[in-house]
């Protein structure tokens, strides 16, 4: 495993997102958040946890052109203990232009890609069910912020 310097930076002064709603397919109310990542370090672990480049976007990050964030899911219904937070999806968004350039999930999964189609019939799969409902969830984030697909 590599070291990774320690880099910081501001935020992109897009807010931190939540929005709470049920689930029906794994009967659970889910709280989702969008979370701007500020450091290296962020990166790298988003990198590692999704298995996919984000922490190639720290010079990008750092000079403000780009933000790149973590869109989560948690289990509000189960037992503190039993709680799990899922990593669904990582969004970079080009700042001054005000968009979302890419948003991919683990093994760079796109949210609506036919790669995870035939993966999806398996309900069991809670990562999945997420992954499917990002672009409604990423809709409303979206339209909090003011900003567009490119």
């Amino acid at each position: 495993m590599q070291d990774v310097v320690l880099e910081t930076w501001e935020g992109s002064g897009f807010n931190r997102f939540e929005h709470i709603n049920y689930h029906e397919e794994i009967k659970r109310t889910i709280r989702w958040t969008v979370q701007d990542l500020l450091t290296s370090q962020q990166l790298y672990a988003a990198g590692r946890i999704m298995s996919h480049c984000s922490g190639l976007y720290v010079r990008r990050c750092a000079s403000g052109d780009r933000s790149i964030w973590s869109l989560r899911a948690l289990g509000l219904d189960a037992s503190e203990e039993n709680q799990i937070l899922e990593h669904v999806l990582t969004i970079e968004v080009a700042n001054k232009k005000r968009s979302v350039v890419q948003s991919r999930g683990r093994h760079n999964l796109k949210p609506l890609g036919k790669k995870h189609v035939v993966k999806e019939r398996s309900k069991s799969n809670v990562y999945l069910m997420f992954l499917r409902h990002t672009p409604s969830i990423m809709r409303v984030c979206m339209d909090h912020e003011g900003l567009s697909h490119g």
